[in-house]
């Protein structure tokens, strides 16, 4: 679980709402696109996605539902799995970018992009900054806009006051406190889907960008089955007295993977942990296999779009829980991704890139602490997530 602020070393470069860069030409774009491009001509030539059956016309409600139905489980034209090594918070060092990492994770607050309700992207935002180093580089990006404590004021306030919660610092331990919104209601998830249509329809077709993450029901981390209220009673209460409730949230956990069916070409990666029940006395029980559910019907409604993730994975010290889950990933086949834990919890770093890969990993996400490594101990590694990402897009 990282807690990162994009760095970009590069001078700060201005695209437009294409992508383009200044003095880019469409001409270049296309050309951009064209490891793609066939996919989308297969796709889209018989008027329709591949595999879905025909229908007959229908009327009214009746043939929005199925036009509802076949773009939630239309699966192309996609860009290239994401695979490799990952920096998760900024563009790899030069000596990184040569066999050893493959792209970055931009990590960006909602509350950066949208600073009133239904208000338009920023020119030159975060976002735009890292698809400009990464183009320069050859790198590719999976985006992370954060909501939970990084959503900005105006949705934090939808339907009441900001909800102060507390976790415990992965780093120290100690308490460290945020405010959140009612991420569970039907107001916030309009806020949150309005923010992803935006976000698709501004990047969907930028070809740096491999792979989004959907974090609507997430508090501290992207990780949306975490509630940090075992080890913090106060949170669960002051969650209770808002409003929250299990039901409420199983329903958000579904609304947040529908609302990325926005996102026609690119991935979207779901963060998976033995889901943390609260229950309405203030208790939590553990319910992997609600997990589990979660999984297939992410699988379910965006198809190939939905990559497996997992944040915590480690040599040693993971709970009993983790095991059927990461079982439960594996059979269900890739796209799967995991980040590791903190350096602090990871143990063996390599070994644990090593069994990321044996259970089918295309990519992971490294914690700052590999940036102090030689570059040449990566090559391998990165070289067999490759590997399993060809093996992955070929079956």
């Amino acid at each position: 679980m990282a807690v990162a602020v994009l760095a970009v070393a590069t001078a700060v470069t201005v695209l437009s709402t294409e992508g383009l860069l200044p003095g880019e030409s469409s001409a270049k774009r296309v050309g951009a696109l064209a490891p793609w491009s066939s996919q989308l001509a297969r796709a889209v030539g018989d008027g329709g996605p591949r595999g879905l059956p025909t229908q007959g016309k229908k009327k009214g409600a009746a043939a929005s539902s199925t036009r509802t139905q076949l773009d939630a489980k239309a699966s192309g034209p996609l860009k290239p799995i994401l695979g490799g090594l990952l920096d998760n918070a900024r563009p790899p060092a030069e000596s990184f970018q040569h066999g050893a990492i493959s792209g970055f994770v931009v990590q960006v607050d909602w509350s950066e992009l949208q600073s009133a309700p239904g208000a338009p992207l920023p020119a030159n935002n975060p976002i735009d900054q890292a698809i400009a180093a990464a183009r320069a580089a050859g790198l590719r990006i999976k985006l992370r806009v954060d909501a939970g404590t990084m959503a900005p004021e105006w949705a934090k306030s939808i339907g009441g006051s900001p909800v102060t919660v507390q976790f415990p610092s992965p780093l120290t331990g100690s308490l460290t406190s945020g405010t959140i919104g009612r991420f569970w209601t039907e107001a916030f998830g309009r806020a949150y889907q309005d923010l992803q249509n935006k976000l698709a329809a501004r990047y969907d077709n930028v070809p740096e960008i491999a792979q989004t993450s959907i974090t609507r029901c997430i508090t501290f981390y992207a990780e949306p089955f975490l509630r940090q209220a075992r080890s913090v009673p106060q949170s669960a209460r002051a969650l209770l007295a808002a409003g929250y409730s299990d039901t409420a949230d199983a329903t958000c956990q579904k609304e947040e993977i529908q609302a990325n069916t926005v996102w026609k070409h690119t991935r979207s990666g779901l963060a998976f942990n033995p889901y943390q029940r609260l229950q309405s006395d203030g208790s939590v029980i553990s319910d992997e296999k609600f997990t589990e559910s979660m999984m297939r019907y992410c699988r379910g409604v965006l198809g190939p779009r939905c990559v497996l993730e997992n944040h915590s994975i480690r040599t040693s010290g993971q709970s009993t829980l983790y095991p059927p889950m990461y079982a439960a990933i594996k059979s269900l086949g890739g796209p799967i991704s995991f980040q590791t834990a903190t350096p602090a919890k990871v143990g063996d770093l390599l070994g644990a890139v090593a069994w990321a890969a044996s259970q089918g990993a295309c990519s992971v996400e490294l914690p700052i602490s590999y940036r102090t490594m030689n570059p040449a101990a990566f090559v391998p590694y990165n070289s067999r997530l490759l590997g399993v990402t060809r093996a992955a897009a070929a079956g």
